[in-house]
């Protein structure tokens, strides 16, 4: 990053080399179709994009070869002009103040694609230039879209004229900069799609679980006695609560619980704690609930409560009941409700013993706590890209070098080093296959992959790249700092928290921020990877380098005849195709040397 200095604009300061431009000056607004939904289909030969899948499912980037587009229905449709790569679509119409929300459309090649109804299809003129992949970004960003608010027309629906977004501005900074502000951000969005196909994954794991366990298809370790059945009515208190109205709700006390989750807070006394819940009213009705601690529940649930029954453990039947599907009891032909007759009598099947009860119930705990983690971490991700977007997309933080140099220079190296080894410990130290030699690679490759410079010299050792001296001041520091403690184990050297651990994450916020996508994509892909696997990837990237710096022509085969000769007898203990595999895989998930280049 660097000082940057800036000008006074029709939409507020931005850096003096960057350009503001006209959509009018600037784009062709290309004529759009006013098909209905009615008049898609899923096949066909000219793909039409609707602007409520714009508003809904495609995000800021269409790709024509992944995302679903459908067909216009009619054969004898013939399209007289079809989308282009880098073309952006906007939706000029909704029922709120996402009108305006855009997509760039990627990835076209050989597909037929047209602009539908309430869309305006934009296509840059002959002469302007734009990185592929930035537009999505800059007609999403707040500094444009604030531009919009005062043009909006309408109340229940909302529009925006083509004669009044013509008028509108995006900012364009020089086509280097689009390139690796547009890298910066999709690197987060990979993370965001990352973290969603996981957290998917881990969802559908536990269904699969929820099927073979509360079913008694599968038995944990150490439990084999018969299960048993019993109606609701016998096990538990059922009773459904009286009706609080939000006039009584207060600023203060307990929270309270209505259909649709913590509705308010009420401030007196006789509460519930920790109880299962069901819907038995609305729209969400037979969707069962757990609280958490202290509350109150409103007249559109009834309390599962188990307090009485030590036999039963209430997380068990709280994982059971959201398992069973609770709906079958509904009735009304009005207002969707259930009974307290008909929960009384339902019955279930359970483990006769409360420890497999409770047993049961821990594994799904646990993989709640999982799905929660990672839920918490895509939300912090897509926080930190909104604060990405809103300083990059409008030149408050510039991303015009190769490469990227932390936010502090005055900051001693030393220390700068420290802090980000610490990051790496914080979130490694408790996986079995984390101690010194896995350290040195996780620093090397962060700081390759990131372009930060923590003042290492690494060789080409053993187990290189490596460099001892650095490691060694690292482990001094830790120490020092109160942080991490370095311990000789039977299994080697292990990071072993102290006292003041993480309070490193301020230095690290400040320091690395910049790069914190990156960071995280590597921390996570080498997170439970042995350390051999981290030499071998390390040791390429190094090797790569090298062979880039001499600007000489290589191949494959000379980056692993690079590593298994010039380097050190040890190589050679993996095997020639290993080293290829690894190089292909490189490339296939952008860690190699070359995409710093382009």
């Amino acid at each position: 990053m660097i000082e940057t200095k800036f000008k006074d604009t029709e939409v507020g300061r931005i850096p003096k080399n960057w350009d503001l431009d006209r959509l009018r000056d600037c784009f062709e607004f290309k004529p759009n179709n006013t098909f209905s939904r009615d008049s898609l289909s899923e096949s066909g030969e000219i793909q039409n994009v609707h602007y409520g899948d714009v508003l809904i499912k495609y995000g800021l980037h269409l790709d024509a070869q992944k995302d679903l587009i459908p067909y216009v229905a009619n054969p004898n449709y013939k399209a007289q002009d079809c989308i282009s790569d880098g073309d952006v679509i906007v939706a000029d119409t909704a029922e709120d103040e996402t009108v305006g929300k855009a997509t760039e459309v990627i990835n076209v090649r050989k597909k037929k694609i047209v602009s539908g109804l309430h869309t305006m299809w934009l296509h840059p003129i002959v002469g302007k230039r734009y990185a592929l992949g930035y537009l999505g970004y800059a007609f999403n960003a707040s500094v444009y879209h604030n531009q919009l608010l005062p043009l909006m027309q309408g109340t229940k629906v909302t529009s925006v004229s083509k004669s009044a977004i013509k008028d509108t501005f995006i900012l364009v900074p020089p086509i280097a900069e689009q390139q690796r502000i547009a890298k910066a951000l999709s690197d987060i969005d990979l993370l965001i799609m990352q973290l969603d196909k996981l957290i998917e994954k881990k969802c559908a794991i536990k269904q699969g679980a929820m099927q073979q366990l509360l079913t008694g298809k599968k038995r944990l370790k150490g439990f084999s006695k018969p299960w048993g059945e019993k109606k609701l009515g016998e096990i538990a208190d059922i009773y459904q609560p009286q009706t609080i109205s939000q006039a009584e709700f207060t600023d203060y006390g307990y929270m309270v619980y209505g259909a649709n989750g913590v509705i308010g807070k009420y401030n007196q006394f006789n509460h519930i704690t920790d109880q299962v819940l069901v819907t038995c009213r609305g729209n969400t009705c037979g969707i069962v609930n757990m609280s958490i601690g202290k509350c109150w529940i409103t007249g559109n649930a009834m309390v599962i409560n188990l307090d009485g029954n030590k036999a039963m453990d209430k997380v068990f039947v709280y994982y059971l009941l959201s398992f069973l599907d609770l709906t079958t009891l509904i009735t009304g032909s009005g207002q969707p409700q259930i009974v307290r007759f008909s929960i009384l009598n339902y019955e279930i099947t359970f483990p006769s013993t409360v420890q497999e009860q409770s047993a049961i119930a821990s594994v799904f705990t646990s993989m709640d706590n999982e799905i929660s983690a990672l839920a918490a971490k895509k939300a912090k991700y897509e926080h930190v890209k909104q604060g990405m977007m809103q300083q990059l997309l409008t030149g408050k933080i510039r991303l015009v070098e190769t490469t990227v140099k932390t936010n502090i220079t005055s900051a001693n190296v030393h220390f700068r080093r420290s802090v980000l080894a610490a990051e790496i410990a914080d979130q490694l130290c408790e996986e079995p296959t984390f101690g010194h030699v896995k350290m040195e690679k996780m620093l090397f490759l962060t700081e390759r992959l990131c372009h930060i410079d923590i003042g290492s010299h690494y060789h080409r050792d053993a187990a290189g790249p490596y460099d001892n001296c650095a490691l060694r001041s690292i482990d001094s520091q830790l120490k020092k700092q109160k942080w991490f403690e370095v311990r000789r184990t039977e299994k080697g050297y292990r990071y072993v928290p102290m006292q003041n651990c993480g309070k490193h994450k301020t230095y690290f916020d400040k320091y690395f921020s910049a790069v914190l996508p990156t960071f995280e994509k590597i921390i996570d892909t080498f997170k439970t990877q042995n350390t051999e696997r981290c030499e071998i990837v390390a040791t390429l990237y190094s090797a790569w380098e090298d062979l880039l710096d001499s600007n000489k022509p290589f191949t494959d085969a000379d980056i692993v005849n690079e590593v298994l000769n010039n380097w050190h007898e040890s190589k050679k203990r993996i095997s020639k195709e290993r080293w290829l595999k690894a190089i292909q895989w490189m490339r296939e998930n952008d860690f190699a040397p070359n995409f710093r280049n382009e």
